[in-house]
């Protein structure tokens, strides 16, 4: 399918927490939710319309601690202007959504380095546009995103990006049957609470909510997880310890977790202690047997050194080590794998094409590797909420065949209270396996551990309504001054 984008706009609101989340060296407390509406041509006249949205969150993008959040939200917001710009200059005339892609991924990220992002942020503003031409092409097509892959409505070219694939590498993942249900992995920020002591007499906030990882685990049934580490020997090993007794205790059965470190390891030896002594602790025997891997320990600016990180390789054959962050580039996985690391997470706005590359490099690469060698993705969080950054999130998580999904957005911010009834509304109606409520009042439908993912399958990415722009406000009123004010 060929399309030509004809206009963007852009629609914002202002979310506040329920609770801190603590990750690497910021607190979340509030934050600003972008929508990006696309209108497109497709070469057989028709018009149709395609959506996407994510948070504009502090000290993730660029944990530069000289940036201020407002300098953070600054630029994403230079990111998503940049990628504006050079997607209407390549989708002047209908082409396949990967040519657009292809052009305008280069030159956007082009201009954002002459503004001095980095390339983190650079990607994205691109991946904003690559999800809502996806999304506009499925409407069109009449096509889930599993459907576009199998028939490639997309017109990818995964050999112009990697040399050594080709579509059949893609054909190979897609054409497998997708899961009905994904694992919750559940993320254990820095600062929640573990246990009901831990939650003093007057901080309960009795909003119908679990609360605590031990109202969490009963409420929910999880058995996935997902556990932050700061960078602190001494405090981690305590809090870890506290978060082990808690899982053993309340679950008989098998459980899984990984690690996050948010490049809080400034140096390959401060992590290395930290996973030694973890394997000392007695206490800690069951978590670690049960740890899947560790998410981005090092420090961008060190991950993908190779002086910086011998050992890695070695450590990683026990408890296998991914990139987050460091996942820059169309390169970086490469670059990864290069080093010892075993895998690369999958974010959509890190770009869902690089998603669908690297899930092609990974089916690739594992042909002639043994079981316990073999590479992977994980899909991991940006606080997505509901509506659109959830269920998109979801979508490319239950296109990719991954079984379990970090979730947060769920936790921290209290069900789907900052969308309007309208919202609520659609959301429980055509998909019922994923929330449950009405207008008045909804939540993420988490049963068993795991959310429904089925009605996913509805044409576009994910979505089956539109969302409710006129309850937003037009980025050309918003101002960073609006959400210090809803604080």
């Amino acid at each position: 399918m060929r399309l030509a984008l004809k206009s963007a706009s852009f629609h914002l609101r202002n979310l506040r927490t329920r609770l801190p989340f603590r990750y690497g060296v910021v607190t979340l407390t509030h934050f600003p939710l972008l929508h990006l509406a696309v209108e497109v041509e497709a070469a057989d006249g028709r018009r149709g319309r395609g959506f996407a949205a994510d948070n504009l969150p502090p000290k993730w993008f660029d944990k530069d601690p000289t940036r201020t959040f407002r300098d953070n939200v600054e630029d994403q917001l230079a990111s998503i202007r940049a990628a504006h710009e050079a997607y209407l200059a390549a989708a002047r005339t209908p082409r396949p959504v990967f040519d657009i892609w292809l052009e305008a991924y280069a030159a956007s990220r082009g201009r954002c380095r002459d503004l001095g992002l980095n390339t983190l942020t650079a990607s994205f503003g691109s991946s904003l546009f690559e999800r809502a031409l996806a999304d506009a092409a499925g409407r069109l097509a009449g096509l889930d995103v599993v459907g576009m892959l199998r028939e490639n409505i997309l017109g990818l070219r995964p050999e112009a990006a990697h040399s050594e694939l080709r579509l059949a590498d893609i054909l190979a993942w897609a054409s497998q049957p997708p899961p009905r249900a994904l694992a919750v992995r559940h993320t254990v920020g820095l600062l929640d609470p573990i246990v009901a002591a831990d939650v003093p007499a007057d901080g309960w906030l009795r909003d119908g909510l679990p609360q605590t990882l031990e109202e969490c685990v009963e409420r929910q049934g999880l058995r996935h997880f997902k556990l932050k580490v700061g960078g602190q020997l001494d405090a981690d090993l305590e809090r870890l310890g506290r978060i082990a007794a808690t899982l053993d205790r309340l679950i008989p059965e098998p459980y899984l977790v990984s690690l996050d470190g948010n490049e809080q390891y400034k140096s390959m030896e401060d992590f290395a202690r930290l996973v030694d002594a973890m394997r000392r602790a007695p206490a800690l025997s069951r978590l670690v047997a049960s740890t899947a891997f560790i998410e981005q320990p090092l420090d961008r600016a060190i991950a993908l050194d190779p002086g910086a990180t011998q050992g890695l390789a070695e450590l990683g054959r026990d408890i296998p080590v991914i990139i987050d962050e460091s996942d820059g580039t169309l390169a970086s996985f490469k670059q990864a794998i290069g080093l010892g690391y075993r895998g690369v997470s999958s974010k959509n706005c890190k770009g869902i094409v690089k998603s669908f590359l690297n899930r092609s490099l990974v089916e690739r690469w594992n042909r002639g590797l043994p079981a316990g060698e073999r590479l992977f993705m994980s899909a991991e969080d940006l606080t997505n909420v509901p509506v659109v950054p959830v269920q998109q999130d979801l979508a490319t998580a239950r296109a990719l065949g991954i079984t379990h999904v970090e979730r947060n957005g769920h936790h921290y911010v209290h069900g789907l209270r900052h969308c309007s009834p309208r919202e609520r509304r659609d959301a429980t109606r055509l998909h019922p396996d994923l929330y449950v409520g009405d207008e008045t009042q909804a939540f993420l439908r988490i049963e068993r551990g795991a959310l429904g993912v089925a009605s996913l399958a509805a044409p576009g990415y994910g979505i089956a309504f539109d969302p409710d722009l006129p309850s937003m406000t037009p980025l050309a009123e918003w101002t960073f001054e609006s959400l210090e004010a809803a604080r």
